[in-house]
């Protein structure tokens, strides 16, 4: 190619298990000098705990991205890239098999699901949005949910655009990042997300888990178990949870809440709650949702039509905005 007048920073190589580091030694032998590598779940076997001159890293061309989804059986668990994706946590992919009775599916399902994810991102339908965190579980409880870090670009998607990232991330000090974030358990693998902020009334602490519906106009209904570990909701004090639904509405209609302890035995609890809202993680216009002063009873699905938010509420002028005035 070189000899027929191509450049080495127009060669992207895409390599699949081995053929991720395979890419690397090609890298290498051109002193990083290609324009871009993306590993599809490295292999692990034989190349986990390896140094770089053996195995992919960042250095072995001028952009690197890696998709991890396999970690825990035949990928490579730590970061190789500028940037190192973990759809799921880089473990069990939804859909997969869980049990050796599928046959060879189990073994190479998640494996596999890295090329999936990359080819579904060549569609322009659906962006698979990725969250810079430092772990799995701060993902799954909203700590990464801001993505001002990276200004007008957003948040760093998934697959053949990330090269859109790549000054701010090899201008990093060291250029490694990793992104965490969940996919549906089929194409095109999107998963569109929400922050729910409760302030709750009752005078003793309640945990629990909470499972959220929104159906559209046109009765279509997505859902979502958040489930984090269990959230504790005490008198006048803010809780925000990740909500992450496989569909999007531009109008939402009807909303459904059920508050759970996960108990089987003991009494009932009820939550009183003085707000509810509903608003975008990444879109800061999008328009909110809101609901005021109601009870949410133990493993009962209580509906409501969304209100929305306004500065001149009932909850901001009669407790503040933060709530701190409020009392049961």
């Amino acid at each position: 190619m070189l000899d027929q007048g191509g450049s080495l920073d127009s060669i992207y190589m895409i390599g699949v298990s081995l053929g991720a580091h395979i890419s690397g030694f090609v890298g290498k032998m051109y002193n990083g000098s290609i324009g871009r590598i993306t590993g599809l779940d490295p292999a692990g076997p034989l190349y986990n705990g390896k140094p770089p001159e053996e195995r992919l890293h960042y250095s072995d061309a001028k952009f690197v991205d890696v998709v991890h989804t396999d970690i825990d059986a035949l990928g490579y668990r730590e970061n190789l890239g500028h940037i190192d994706f973990y759809p799921n946590g880089g473990t069990d992919q939804p859909g997969c098999p869980k049990t050796i009775l599928s046959g060879s599916e189990y073994f190479k399902c998640d494996h596999q699901r890295s090329v999936f994810l990359y080819i579904a991102s060549l569609n322009d339908s659906c962006s698979v949005m990725t969250f810079p965190c430092e772990s799995y579980k701060d993902y799954r409880i909203g700590k990464c949910m801001d993505c001002q870090q990276f200004a007008s670009l957003g948040c760093p998607v998934l697959g053949f655009y990330a090269d859109k990232w790549k000054d701010y991330l090899v201008a990093r000090n060291p250029p490694v990042t990793k992104a965490f974030f969940d996919t549906a358990s089929a194409k095109p693998f999107c998963i569109f997300h929400s922050f729910v902020d409760f302030i709750t009334l009752n005078a003793k602490p309640h945990s629990g888990y909470i499972t959220i519906k929104l159906e559209s106009s046109s009765g279509n209904v997505t859902e979502s178990k958040l489930d984090q570990d269990a959230a504790t909701f005490e008198q006048n004090k803010e809780v925000t949870l990740l909500a992450k639904f496989h569909q999007e509405f531009d109008d939402i209609a009807k909303v459904s809440l059920m508050f759970t302890t996960g108990s089987v035995i003991g009494p009932k609890y009820k939550l009183r709650v003085l707000r509810m809202r509903l608003r975008s993680s990444f879109d800061p216009e999008r328009e909110m949702f809101c609901r005021y002063d109601f009870v949410l009873p133990e493993n009962v699905e209580v509906d409501f039509l969304p209100i929305p938010c306004e500065k001149s509420n009932f909850f901001s002028s009669c407790c503040g905005e933060n709530g701190e005035e409020c009392s049961s």
